[in-house]
């Protein structure tokens, strides 16, 4: 998942900056080793993630942290601080976006005054000169966190891991991605969307989705070399070794709804940028690892446009055992050069996928007598199909129920909220998995 702060509702894919990292991710622990964290009490725990809690107590203790890093000059991580300081422009600009939301009582950018809506130069720069500390801080916290997923990333690399990250292919509306990037995106001049993102009935929704993303003016992004996504992939690689795009399907043609209506059914396709801002991405930045998100119903063009690419597609375990001929879901058709999961955040868990499968049905599938079972075996079947790459859902692993599902695609609550328990850090379980992984030739 990414890795920037989530939404109102928890997710990752309706954020308020797409380039920065999450403040109320960075560890307690950490800033106590780093003598930021002068106050003893422990924030409380709890099984499952309470965003309300993040908001109003870690990302205080966050923001605390840099405020005292600010104000302690001879730090070991003050010359770092400095440099990103000055380097980071796009923490500049989440900073104050932040802060200038805070400001006006975390109401929506287009509802703001109207020379700060436009980002009117001069009323821009009065308010960052006003609230000038406040913008330092904001862009201090986001610097902690830069801090600390530098040290994950150097424990991964020296234990011979590599991160894939994600990048969503749309950004919010209420973000600073489309509130300091107007131009680039269908709005009227109020701010507002004149049509939004969202996606035809699929295996997931039988409605089609209506996400509210802004859609792109792809002409106006072209016009300007695609620098918008150029600057984002570039933000990207410095926080993982591989990335997947998400929604590829998009830059080939995009489900187009208009504003007015909130039923994804009413939308239609519009055509997409194609490769021309995958060449503009390759010539400024060189080769990437990157793999396509292309599920859903695939065209001819969008399948052209991703073997064109060089970029290895995506195949789900649970959208394969349907038992009809050809599906190309379904392990037996999985081609060498594609990434192969049991299923995705989107998806019930794979336990809970066999739970609700009917008794006559999952004795046809013969997966097993339990849920656990069924879901050790589908790994096993991902395992061994294949496929170059193999991704799975922790809780598949451990055969989890929905208990541990990610989430229910067009649902609001009760999404993004499972974390992984304790009692899943055994020895015993990381053996099995090795000894799975060592059995299937993937070790």
């Amino acid at each position: 998942l990414p890795l920037c702060p989530p939404g109102k509702h928890g997710s990752p894919y309706n954020s308020p900056s797409s380039l920065s990292g999450n403040v109320e991710m960075v560890g307690e622990v950490w800033l106590k080793k780093q003598g930021l964290c002068p106050d003893p009490a422990t924030l409380p725990s709890s099984p499952c993630v309470d965003y309300v809690l993040c908001r109003t107590q870690k990302r205080s203790q966050v923001l605390s942290a840099a405020s005292l890093l600010l104000n302690q000059p001879g730090h070991s991580l003050s010359s770092a601080l400095e440099r990103f300081l000055k380097e980071a422009s796009w923490a500049g600009q989440a900073a104050l976006f932040q802060t200038l939301r805070e400001a006006h009582g975390n109401i929506a950018w287009w509802h703001w005054p109207k020379d700060l809506r436009l980002g009117d130069a001069p009323a821009v720069s009065s308010f960052a000169e006003k609230h000038a500390d406040r913008i330092r801080t904001w862009k201090a916290a986001l610097f902690l966190f830069e801090a600390q997923w530098a040290e994950v990333r150097e424990r991964a690399t020296e234990n011979g891991i590599s991160i894939a990250g994600d990048m969503p292919i749309y950004v919010a509306h209420d973000s600073v991605d489309v509130w300091a990037n107007r131009r680039f995106f269908q709005l009227n001049a109020q701010g507002e969307t004149l049509a939004v993102a969202g996606c035809p009935p699929d295996a997931y929704a039988q409605d089609g989705q209506h996400w509210g993303n802004p859609l792109y003016d792809w002409e106006a992004m072209s016009d300007d070399g695609f620098r918008w996504w150029i600057d984002r992939v570039a933000r990207s690689m410095v926080l993982f070794d591989a990335l997947r795009i998400d929604h590829f399907i998009g830059f080939s043609r995009f489900w187009s709804i208009p504003s007015p209506s909130k039923v994804a059914t009413d939308g239609c396709w519009n055509p997409g940028p194609g490769r021309a801002v995958f060449d503009a991405i390759r010539e400024a930045l060189g080769p990437l690892s990157l793999f396509a998100e292309d599920l859903g119903k695939l065209d001819a063009n969008t399948i052209a446009l991703r073997e064109d690419l060089g970029l290895p597609g995506m195949r789900v375990l649970q959208f394969g055992l349907d038992g009809k001929a050809g599906n190309p879901n379904h392990p037996s058709a999985y081609p060498v050069f594609c990434i192969a999961s049991t299923g995705t955040h989107d998806s019930p868990t794979s336990a809970g996928w066999w739970s609700a499968l009917s008794p006559q049905e999952q004795c046809t599938l013969n997966l097993g007598e339990t849920a656990s079972d069924a879901a050790s075996s589908m790994v096993d079947q991902v395992l061994q199909s294949r496929s170059c790459c193999t991704i799975f859902p922790l809780a598949d692993l451990a055969g989890l129920g929905n208990e541990a599902r990610i989430n229910r695609p067009g649902t609001e609550g009760g999404n993004w909220t499972w974390r992984e328990p304790k009692s899943l850090r055994t020895l015993a379980l990381a053996a099995s998995i090795r000894q799975r992984i060592k059995a299937a030739s993937r070790l």
